[in-house]
């Protein structure tokens, strides 16, 4: 009879081996096929109405995606709702907006036509925005593709923008090792002087107004004190 146990011994050695080999080289092939998908990009310009205007650089390895999921990977703050089959309704961006329930009875707007709502556009050439109609999440955003969203009651104007440009303006740099590299997004612009002015304006006559009546007050407190002692 013939002893067989040394060859099952090695066979058992060879399988582990392999095994081993497998699990220090799969973190490899997998960063390698990663790699190997082509990554796209998009950009974002969101404009507040207030003069803050935000500019997004979007990476993405599928061949498209929508348009509020653009805005959910900018990595800026984003309030939603969901109207079921018709995808979703901005409310709030970066704070801007409005809240739930109003977003939910008629997104954002009151009954003055001209109050502002967030208004989704498509850059379609240099400076040519066009309203999307149906809607960030019937939208399909490709490579190259830069979309617009504007925080106003009337017609938005939007600055004419080359995707490098929108890159450029988050230093995007080259495509990093990570893949798919992450989205960046800046926000350039502060609240209008006339605002912040306005602000000032109104604590200052707040501050007047009651050091006026603090005035009143103690002057009637020493009159009084005044007639108690000298009385007739």
């Amino acid at each position: 009879m013939i002893d067989t146990r040394p060859c099952a011994t090695s066979r058992q050695g060879l399988l582990v081996a392999l095994a081993l080999v497998w699990l220090a080289l799969a973190p490899w092939l997998h960063g390698a096929a990663a790699a190997q998908e082509p990554v796209h990009s998009a950009g974002l310009v969101i404009d507040y109405g207030d003069g803050r205007v935000s500019y997004a650089w979007v990476p993405f390895t599928e061949e498209s995606i929508s348009g509020i999921e653009l805005l959910e990977r900018s990595g800026l703050s984003l309030v939603a709702v969901s109207f079921g089959g018709l995808g979703k309704g901005v409310c709030e961006i970066e704070g801007t907006g409005c809240g739930i329930e109003p977003c939910r009875a008629r997104l954002c707007q009151t009954a003055d036509p001209a109050s502002p709502f967030w208004q989704y556009l498509r850059q379609d050439g240099p400076g040519n925005w066009k309203r999307f109609a149906l809607g960030a999440s019937q939208s399909d955003v490709r490579d190259g593709d830069i979309d617009g969203w504007a925080w106003a009651g009337a017609v938005p104007e939007l600055p004419a923008l080359a995707l490098d440009e929108i890159a450029e303006r988050v230093d995007a740099g080259p495509l990093p090792a990570e893949r798919p590299p992450r989205a960046l997004a800046v926000t350039i612009g502060d609240v209008p002087p006339a605002a912040e002015e306005s602000g000032s304006r109104e604590l200052a006559r707040g501050a007047a107004i009651i050091a006026g009546v603090v005035g009143a007050g103690m002057v009637a407190i020493w009159r009084a004190r005044r007639t108690r002692s000298h009385p007739g």
